[in-house]
């Protein structure tokens, strides 16, 4: 076996910030155990105590770091701004130095310092099939229009909200008689697809985020970006 043979099976080592459920982490956990995504999720930051994504990691073993509440001082018991979040964020990270950090479910918008000072690139599941429909309630404005198709997006993040290069998408068609409590359970069967899919096409190189980001023509060689898959259920 060569070299090039042995580093291309080494694990793409992942960070992943979370702030609810934590359905896509454990989509990722899976994944990770099953040997059928090549990564080890090296630690997972939340900004909510109480998120069960953070359960999820630990009954994994996976180590966690909850940053919500400020816990010394005159301040102690009063909920973290974003900027002490991001300082005690960014110095986990540092200490975990990921290859790879995931926002899945994470609902914090972070700083352009927060972003350039980490120690890997970051992606982020948002869904709706992006530039439309940024921010919040995705799937009742989805709903509300006369959109014949939804979905998810995966895309890297910048201080802009939402705004990053789009790497990926995930698609079906919209019912517009269902409730947004329904579109939204078919969106989350395609993010369960979609994410672990992505992360696979970065630990294989097929998406270089370095060369991306820098818009060079290191992927010129594949379809124009985002990769597109039809998942309608």
């Amino acid at each position: 076996m060569t070299d090039s043979q042995k580093l291309s099976q080494k694990p793409l080592k992942v960070a992943v910030l979370v702030s609810g459920s934590g359905s896509n982490l454990q989509v990722l956990i899976d994944a990770m155990n099953s040997g059928s995504l090549p990564i080890e999720i090296v630690g997972v930051i939340s900004n909510v105590k109480e998120a069960y994504a953070v359960t999820r990691a630990q009954q994994a073993g996976i180590t966690t770091a909850v940053f919500s509440h400020i816990t010394e001082g005159e301040n102690a018991g009063k909920r973290m701004g974003i900027k002490t979040f991001e300082r005690h964020a960014s110095a986990q990270l540092n200490e975990w130095q990921p290859d790879l950090v995931v926002l899945a479910g994470f609902m914090r918008v972070l700083s352009d310092e927060f972003i350039s000072g980490s120690p890997a690139p970051m992606i982020n599941l948002h869904p709706s099939l992006l530039p439309k429909y940024k921010g919040l309630d995705t799937h009742q404005r989805v709903l509300e229009s006369s959109d014949m198709h939804h979905g998810c997006s995966v895309h890297i993040v910048t201080a802009e909200l939402d705004a990053g290069q789009v790497l990926t998408q995930a698609m079906l068609a919209v019912d517009h008689s269902e409730s947004a409590e329904a579109l939204q359970a078919r969106v989350q069967k395609l993010e369960h697809q979609v994410l672990p899919w992505t992360i696979l096409l970065i630990s294989q190189g097929v998406l270089n985020l370095d060369a991306i980001s820098e818009q060079t023509a290191a992927t010129a060689f594949l379809p124009e970006l985002p990769l597109k898959l039809w998942l309608d259920s």
